[in-house]
């Protein structure tokens, strides 16, 4: 008889969900958006998370609304400058483990494990971040 195991969503073979995680885990607090679709509707919604640990592949979320998450959202770094795709790996209770579509740079982590204020903005970190995150900050601020 064959062993019939329940396949992952569709996204996880493209996000690496299946694979450890290849980055050393840092610990940090950051409040973040997640977004996802409607069902239906061409829109948005949104749910805040935070952040508590990361790595070049993915991330270790949390929040008391984590099960209204899809298999695939978008984390949101800031008021808009900075997102994250990412794909449902594990959820247990309140937190969840996702993998993001392609790894982040190792400096830019290690900024993000360096935010000791969870509200903290990018734009108040400005000075911290390596010379592709600092032109993304900017070009946000010309918009507004």
């Amino acid at each position: 008889m064959l062993n019939q195991q329940k396949s992952r969503h569709y996204l996880a073979q493209f996000y690496g969900a299946n694979n450890g995680p290849v980055g050393q885990p840092r610990k940090c607090n950051i409040v973040a958006r997640a977004l996802y679709p409607k069902a239906g509707v061409k829109s948005f919604a949104g749910l805040q998370v935070r952040i508590v640990s990361i790595h070049e592949e993915g991330a270790l979320i949390q929040s008391s609304m984590i099960a209204f998450l899809p298999d695939h959202f978008y984390i949101c770094l800031g008021e808009g400058e900075i997102f994250l795709t990412c794909a449902k790996k594990d959820v247990v209770q309140a937190e969840m483990l996702v993998s993001f579509t392609s790894p982040l740079d190792t400096p830019f982590v290690e900024a993000l494990a360096r935010i000791n204020f969870p509200l903290s903005t990018l734009r108040r970190m400005s000075g911290h971040f390596p010379a592709a995150i600092e032109s993304r900050i900017l070009q946000s601020r010309r918009k507004q």
